[in-house]
């Protein structure tokens, strides 16, 4: 597959349709949102999404803005007992001037009833704090963390759609470093040093799409910080995938991959079994243990959104730069997810 690297200017021509697509390993294009079309607006889409994991514990946090709904969740993961606490605060038809999220920043500030989340970042260091007046077991939460860039490079994709206005502009920012605490209750679970992801996204979509997506982010034992971000399903790829290796602070692209998931008798995927990454010319072998699922399906009339986020273990291979880099049972995700909205 020929990909296409960006040029550096805005996303949107006047008429809401991409500039040019295709992938960079920076955010290039400004997104320019006034260039949505009127009748496009209901269906724009923007939300920032960070997951850190280490061997004990995680976080995964989610800002999201669909213009007719926002969206808050806070996830907490115990890996040592295989288990999560999730939290998801929907607001319909929000005011947009109070579930704000900032165009082309990660920085957002949306102070609820329920809860806040709050995320800064000055000259790359980044702190969010969130706090959630009823988490798990009617238990309050507060969440500070400090979040650092370890790399100047990321995985950006410009898609577009099939319908004329529709396109999908994301990036990923993988290697972030991430320590702190969290307390839920009277007890404190520090978050010791942990490495993640964000998702950035800003679109609009089609009501109905799918997604595959998979992330990882480790140091290895020669304290190397290695991690890839592998995906499809959204748009047309012709242009550029998101499938990267990062190394230190080095990307390398990769092209394709599909995730091959193990079935039950009734045709069904078995989430609870191994899953294959694979890529047609080779360069991705990795098998996927899954320790646990994430299932959240949201079913509020218009908005419906079926997700399984497996939580555990990449083995395998992927070859980049003419040399193999090995994974060997280390922690990561994998999803699927299915969403009309």
């Amino acid at each position: 597959m020929e990909q296409k690297l960006l040029k550096r200017g805005i996303l949107l021509n006047e008429d809401g349709t991409l500039t040019e697509a295709g992938y960079a390993f920076s955010r290039v294009k400004s997104y320019n949102r006034k260039n949505i079309k009127r009748h496009n607006r209901i269906k724009r889409k923007e939300w920032n999404y960070f997951a850190f994991l280490n061997k004990e514990n995680g976080v995964a946090i989610t800002v999201s803005n669909l213009t007719y709904a926002a969206l808050l969740s806070f996830t907490y993961f115990d890996f040592e007992k295989n288990l999560y606490l999730t939290k998801t605060i929907t607001k319909f038809f929000p005011k947009q001037n109070k579930y704000k999220i900032e165009p082309n920043s990660y920085d957002t500030y949306i102070k609820t009833k329920k809860a806040l989340f709050h995320v800064s970042t000055i000259n790359d260091e980044t702190t969010i704090y969130v706090d959630i007046q009823n988490f798990a077991d009617k238990k309050p939460l507060i969440m500070n963390i400090g979040v650092r860039k370890t790399s100047d490079k990321s995985i950006v994709t410009a898609i577009p759609f099939a319908k004329k206005g529709n396109f999908y502009y994301n990036e990923k920012v993988n290697l972030l470093k991430a320590e702190g605490n969290i307390q839920i209750g009277n007890k404190s679970k520090p978050i010791k040093e942990s490495y993640g992801v964000l998702d950035w996204g800003r679109g609009v979509w089609p009501y109905r799409t799918t997604w595959y997506w998979s992330s990882c982010n480790i140091k290895d034992e020669n304290n190397n910080l290695i991690g890839f971000n592998l995906g499809y399903g959204l748009g047309d790829n012709s242009n550029g995938t998101e499938n990267a290796l990062f190394v230190n602070n080095e990307v390398f692209k990769l092209n394709d991959v599909k995730f091959l998931f193990a079935k039950n008798l009734k045709g069904n995927i078995d989430y609870s079994k191994d899953v294959e990454l694979l890529s047609e010319s080779g360069d991705i072998k990795l098998k996927f243990e899954p320790s646990f699922d994430r299932h959240d399906h949201i079913n509020a009339g218009i908005i419906e959104s079926n997700q399984n986020q497996l939580f555990g273990y990449f083995t395998g291979t992927i070859v980049a730069n003419n040399h193999e880099y090995k994974f060997d049972h280390v922690i990561g995700f994998l999803e699927k997810v299915i969403n009309k909205y």
